[in-house]
């Protein structure tokens, strides 16, 4: 889980998020609503709601561009289900919670960084195994 993330108020400009993006070198924020998560904005919002529709990103808010409900999971989730569950809502991005505040994000790059890491160790154990004695 990723502990680094992005949290902006709704009524913030898109264009003031995605500048915080770029400094933060983040692909997406979580919209709050007095204290609360309540959506994500991701770089595909912006090409799909801003971009190629020639929207002036300072004219529109967080709150108009955000996917909503978020999808989330509880910071006890076993990875292969918040692997499934980033499957089935095919969802690059799954907000973690615990006691209802966000603690954290998985990301595609995180599954495959468990991914790379099990193989290895996989690969290790064969390798043992492959060793002749003699």
């Amino acid at each position: 889980m990723d502990k680094s993330f992005i949290v902006l108020d709704e009524r913030t400009s898109a264009l003031d998020a995605v500048k915080k993006m770029v400094q933060e070198r983040h692909g997406f924020v979580i919209v709050s609503r007095e204290g609360k998560a309540v959506g994500v904005v991701t770089e595909w919002d912006y090409l799909e709601k801003i971009v190629s529709k020639e929207v002036d990103p300072s004219k529109v808010t967080l709150s108009e561009i955000m996917s909503s409900p978020i999808v989330s999971c509880e910071k006890d989730t076993p990875t292969e289900e918040a692997v499934e569950i980033m499957v089935k809502k095919g969802i690059r991005r799954l907000i973690v919670k615990g006691n209802d505040k966000v603690v954290g994000v998985i990301t595609s790059r995180t599954v495959l960084e468990i991914f790379k890491r099990y193989v290895d160790e996989i690969a290790a154990i064969v390798a043992r195994f492959s060793v002749t004695p003699f």
